[in-house]
């Protein structure tokens, strides 16, 4: 009877290990966007692998200690092969909201505004491949779009949608109390996304964090609030 339980209880563990998925630390990699106020030409397009856009000299500005080069219109690719990620944007865009998409080739899911846009890549052990698009001022936005095992891309993570869902909405621009998500961290098989609240007369301590784990059965994030 040991031994039947013993059997078990190792093929219950085996098949949980199996569904679970560990995450390496994101690590950011570009920069696509037009920082606010900033009186640029272009989108600063910064750690692309390609670039199809025709540089402006910024002959006035610098970037990270060298003269700045800005792009109106054009592809930018982050990574190689089937992996990679690409950008397509449009400074000129007469809709602000579409400037820039993200997604494979050819195949963009993810639209959003010409502001600053930082780029982080998740590493995993699943088989899928996970980008972050994080914008933070006086609001933020987190998307974490993706690559699946079948090839397709989709948008795992819209930070809009979980304030709608956890926090009843309360993340406009320069909202008082809005939530703030900082860019994501791994803990083993967790994705942690901290968040905190935005005042007028200054940010609050952190207040928790969201964390997010993957279901193999539903090939999808499960979503959970932790309050401190």
């Amino acid at each position: 009877m040991k031994k039947f339980f013993g059997v078990i209880f190792s093929l219950l563990f085996m098949t949980n290990s199996a569904a679970a998925m560990t995450f390496s630390q994101p690590v950011e990699i570009g920069t696509v966007g037009f920082p606010v106020q900033a009186p640029y030409h272009g989108f600063i397009i910064d750690g692309a692998t390609t670039n199809t856009g025709t540089p402006y000299n910024e002959t006035e500005f610098t970037y990270k200690g060298k003269p700045l080069q800005t792009y109106t219109k054009g592809v930018a690719t982050f990574g190689t092969g089937n992996d990679a990620l690409f950008c397509y944007y449009d400074f000129t865009s007469g809709d602000y909201g579409d400037a820039i998409k993200f997604g494979g080739k050819n195949n963009y899911i993810l639209s959003r505004s010409g502001t600053d846009k930082d780029i982080l890549k998740i590493e995993n052990d699943g088989g899928i491949t996970l980008y972050v698009v994080y914008h933070n001022y006086c609001v933020s936005h987190l998307n974490i779009i993706g690559r699946q095992k079948d090839g397709k891309w989709v948008n795992f993570i819209d930070s809009k949608e979980i304030s709608k869902n956890y926090f009843s909405g309360k993340d406009a621009y320069k909202e008082d109390g809005g939530v703030i998500y900082e860019k994501p961290i791994s803990s083993g098989d967790t994705i942690i996304i901290p968040y905190y609240r935005w005042h007028w007369e200054g940010r609050s301590e952190h207040e928790g964090e969201i964390r997010l784990k993957w279901d193999d059965a539903a090939q999808w994030f499960g979503i959970e609030k932790i309050i401190y």
